[in-house]
């Protein structure tokens, strides 16, 4: 183990085999370190942050960030935070209380997920991407750069969004009742600047292209286009430009 003359560790918090703490970070009571992780300068492990085996946390990151109540509630106790073995989070990323990443999880710099997020295995979160939280994103997930994800929005496997995409959760904004964001089932692919409106389902391995505003519910498998988004052709129609095979059969790959 080799903790930095300036970290501060609680001794209540536990710290696993082979552990590195890097010069000001701040580990708290009841935070669980595991084995072989990294964790550099300045970062802060909030109360109740379990951070998995063999995962590194860059410098300045914020695990566990403390809720709301914390500031009204003398009596606040801070919710869990999980994230999986083998995850990277990259420097300035905030993750919040009450929210939980599975194995191989990655963020890009300066992530922000808010609480009641929940991530499954494999998935990415890019540099200044953000979530309101309230969210569910199933398995191998990915989101790029610059993208913000509604509350109330639900995500299952392998859905990938593309930089500056965003999903919304009013109908009526800055009204705040009804608020609900859209279902993206398996497979779908959300291109760049792409909006998708609240209570939208998208279905089943869709394509939505870049810049596109997605107003209504979709028929699983299709390509679509435009503001609003229209059906255009079936997904396996489209063809690669540099060789003769389906565009996207390889795009969900990970």
């Amino acid at each position: 183990m080799s903790i930095a003359p300036s970290a501060v560790v609680s001794d209540k918090a536990s710290i696993g085999r082979s552990v590195t703490i890097g010069p000001g970070a701040i580990i708290y009571d009841g935070a669980k370190i595991g084995d072989n992780v990294r964790i550099e300068a300045q970062a802060i492990i909030y109360e109740n942050a379990e951070i998995g085996n063999d995962s590194y946390v860059g410098a300045q990151c914020i695990i566990g960030e403390r809720l709301y109540g914390y500031l009204k509630d003398p009596d606040y106790q801070n919710p869990s935070t999980k994230i999986g073995a083998r995850s990277v989070i990259r420097s300035g990323t905030i993750l919040y209380a009450n929210t939980s990443y599975g194995e191989g999880f990655q963020t890009g710099h300066r992530a922000v997920i808010r609480e009641n997020s929940h991530f499954g295995v494999n998935c990415s979160f890019g540099t200044n991407s953000q979530s309101d939280g309230e969210i569910k994103i199933g398995d191998n997930c990915r989101f790029h750069n610059n993208v913000f994800i509604a509350t109330y929005t639900t995500c299952e496997d392998n859905v990938h969004f593309y930089p500056m995409s965003c999903t919304v959760d009013s109908m009526h904004p800055p009204c705040q009742k009804g608020r609900e964001g859209p279902y993206l089932e398996s497979g779908v692919i959300v291109g760049a600047k792409v909006l998708i409106l609240p209570r939208v389902r998208v279905a089943k391995n869709c394509v939505i292209a870049g810049a596109s505003v997605v107003t209504g519910n979709t028929k699983p498998g299709m390509v679509l286009i435009g503001a609003p988004a229209k059906e255009i052709k079936k997904r396996e129609e489209i063809r690669c430009h540099l060789e003769d095979r389906p565009a996207y059969e390889v795009a969900l790959e990970s």
